[in-house]
């Protein structure tokens, strides 16, 4: 009798460690050339761009420019509870960052996917020295959240 107790605890454990695994909120991989966007349809294609929300029951959202995210967002505020948006580094393309810790910039000579020529970076130091090379407007995730298309 302990033995069949034992295992039932092993059981139900095990359970709930799949659980656990299926909700992740970790970025999704994005395949680019096949993967589309949720919000304007368009096949994501490059990956300085991209960007994801993942709902809290752990599905990605995926999406070929920033502000595609952040209107979509807008759009679904109410279901998008609890969920975690990530960008896509400009440097380091496939590094994720939480957009609410991220640095952006309102590029006046680099073109994102859908016009809005919204980059991100991990730090305000990145994101200046990048507007030292090239013309922008920092922007924070509030600011960014509010871009209209």
């Amino acid at each position: 009798m302990l033995y069949l107790s034992k295992i039932i605890k092993f059981i139900a454990l095990l359970g709930l460690l799949v659980l656990a695994t299926a909700c992740s909120q970790e970025p999704a991989e994005v395949h680019y050339g096949s993967d589309e966007c949720v919000h304007c349809k368009m096949m994501i294609t490059d990956e300085q761009f991209a960007s994801q929300i993942v709902t809290d029951k752990g599905k990605a959202l995926k999406f070929d420019a920033i502000e595609c995210m952040a209107v979509y967002q807008r759009e679904n505020a109410d279901d998008l509870q609890g969920a975690i948006r990530y960008v896509s580094d400009y440097n380091q393309p496939g590094r994720w960052l939480k957009a609410h810790e991220a640095q952006f910039v309102k590029s006046e000579v680099v073109n994102s996917p859908m016009g809005e020529s919204l980059l991100a970076f991990p730090s305000e130091e990145e994101a200046k020295k990048h507007i030292t090379e090239r013309p922008g407007q920092l922007l924070d995730w509030a600011k960014v959240a509010q871009v209209e298309m």
